[in-house]
């Protein structure tokens, strides 16, 4: 317990010398029904194909305070590798010191990930639990929902090319009524 408290307090200290950009992370994974099969239903009602197997692709998310956004697809679940690669491309992206705002993921809390705090251009803020309404991300989610619902994909890749597109038409919430 001595050793979290020593640790907020270095990252404390950290984030108030630091002039940095305030960036905010998350994750969504989107899938699309794929090889359906047969299935009983009640007499006088209209049959429709099911299906156990599911395709699906994983986004990681990430906003800046001044607007800027970012996303990166990949066609498995997300892990600690994936958010050390999107975070080491943000700090790449922006040479500059970042904080980054981050939920409870298991991803999120892995030491590939949380070893990136050593860096001296790097603070990690961490929201509390069970509080999406804290991370403007989600609501880019919220909006990528809205703009694929009611569709009914193909393929894997007619769904990729639908998100795609749809995250180049949304429009940014601000960062700033978030905290």
């Amino acid at each position: 317990m001595l050793r979290t408290k020593k640790r907020s307090a270095k990252n404390s200290k950290k984030r108030r010398e630091m002039d940095a950009t305030v960036v905010c992370i998350d994750q969504t994974k989107k899938s699309v029904q794929v090889e359906p099969r047969a299935a009983w239903f009640p007499r006088g009602t209209r049959p429709v194909e099911l299906s156990g197997q599911r395709d699906w692709t994983c986004l990681l998310g990430a906003i800046t305070e001044n607007g800027d956004r970012f996303f990166s697809r990949f066609e498995e679940y997300a892990t600690a590798a994936h958010a050390k690669h999107f975070i080491l491309a943000l700090c790449k992206e922006f040479e500059d010191d970042l904080i980054i705002v981050l939920d409870g993921a298991p991803y999120f809390q892995a030491s590939a990930v949380t070893d990136l705090a050593a860096r001296d251009d790097l603070a990690f803020v961490r929201l509390p639990a069970y509080s999406p309404e804290l991370n403007p991300v989600e609501e880019c989610w919220r909006q990528l929902q809205a703009a694929l619902s009611n569709r009914f994909f193909d393929s894997l890749p007619e769904l990729t090319t639908a998100i795609d597109t749809a995250l180049d038409q949304l429009p940014l919430p601000k960062v700033s009524n978030y905290f």
